[in-house]
């Protein structure tokens, strides 16, 4: 399909065309990045609510000439498993462990896209946005929470074109079901943690709004940015630097544990739950190469009253990073976003020269630039 076609596609496929498209992804682009290691991933795979349920979906979705892949909620592929020759070839287009597969990163394709629509998806062949993957067809379907409704990744199963049977969407979307039952009876309730930090101080566990002082949110962002877990030790030199005394972490963590309960393990001390949160979606996007994405996340500093060794230094290297991709891409859109989070000269500079003086907004860009020069 090209894009004079478009009109002709599936309402599924011409709305993510579309938001593909908008998020300047390229249909001439080769491959999907690859965001993990192999280490990495064995390690996202072990901390996965999903890996209960992958015996199971592989022996569902067991078949010649295809694929199994299951990804999680941002659509990194976390488990390949099927046919050896397919896996050859798809390893050749990074449709592989550790490539993200988001909408916005690649463009459509059926795990992208489901994990957008939250619904069963298929796309043939050149409804692929990026025409590398036109020789395959793809199905995807959602799994979420049983317990929170929370959306864990998508199963799928990919092949060449002339080799997938028509009732293979089916199959998928009846394993994603079974996966979900699979998680209601055997696998314990998952805790959602969320930490939004950037230019403020918010945060909620399984719906419910934690009162947090500083230190605490100082604490949970550590333990988020380092989910094996740390001592006392070591989180005492992240959050005090040299003159961090263990003791003191301690008694922080023990009244933080009066918030959390059992979603805040010792030896080492990490978190029980699924961590999302603003500045985990900076970190991702940026790592993905996706700029544009890292910009709409980045709200402000990383906590910025917090003078912690380890927050001082992740909010210098985003605010740089997405500083830096901010100026790059050159995008209207973005640069007035990051320009929102403070007076940064350079960016007013270009936003002065990009916008039309009829535009109101070009006097007010103006006059921001005279104080930031000031």
């Amino acid at each position: 399909m090209d894009p004079v076609e478009l009109g002709a596609a599936r309402p599924v496929i011409f709305e993510s065309w579309r938001r593909s498209l908008a998020a300047r992804v390229d249909p001439d682009r080769h491959e999907a990045p690859v965001v993990y290691e192999r280490d990495e991933v064995a390690d996202l795979r072990d901390a996965h609510p999903l890996a209960a349920t992958v015996p199971l979906l592989t022996h569902t979705l067991s078949m010649d000439d295809t694929i199994m892949i299951v990804t999680d909620a941002r659509g990194h592929i976390l488990w390949c498993e099927g046919d050896r020759q397919i896996r050859h070839k798809a390893e050749r287009v990074h449709l592989t462990e550790g490539s993200r597969w988001s909408e916005d990163v690649i463009g459509t394709n059926a795990m992208g896209t489901a994990l957008v629509t939250g619904r069963p998806v298929t796309v043939h062949s050149r409804e692929h946005l990026v025409r590398t993957y036109h020789g395959w067809t793809c199905a995807a379907s959602p799994i979420h929470d049983p317990h929170t409704g929370v959306l864990l990744g998508v199963v799928d199963v990919s092949g060449p074109l002339k080799t997938m049977h028509p009732a293979v969407a089916q199959l998928v979307s009846a394993a994603a079901q079974l996966a979900t039952h699979h998680l209601q009876r055997f696998a314990p309730r998952q805790h959602v943690l969320t930490l939004n930090f950037l230019g403020g101080l918010q945060a909620g566990l399984d719906g419910r709004p934690l009162s947090l002082t500083l230190r605490n949110a100082e604490v949970l962002t550590a333990l988020a940015l380092h989910p094996k877990g740390l001592t006392a030790e070591q989180l005492a030199l992240l959050l005090y630097g040299e003159r961090g005394n263990p003791t003191t972490v301690r008694a922080e963590l023990h009244r933080l544990r009066a918030q959390l309960g059992a979603v805040l393990l010792t030896r080492p001390y990490r978190l029980d739950a699924v961590v999302r949160g603003d500045f985990l979606d900076v970190r991702t996007a940026l790592r993905s190469g996706d700029a544009g994405g890292a910009t709409r996340h980045y709200s402000g500093d990383l906590l910025p009253r917090s003078d912690a060794p380890v927050i001082r230094e992740e909010r210098v290297d985003l605010a740089a990073a997405v500083r830096k991709g901010v100026l790059e891409r050159g995008d209207l859109d973005a640069l007035l976003s990051f320009a929102d989070s403070g007076d940064d000269a350079e960016v007013l500079e270009r936003l002065q020269v990009l916008l039309p003086a009829a535009d109101p907004r070009h006097a007010l860009v103006s006059s921001r630039l005279r104080r930031a020069l000031e």
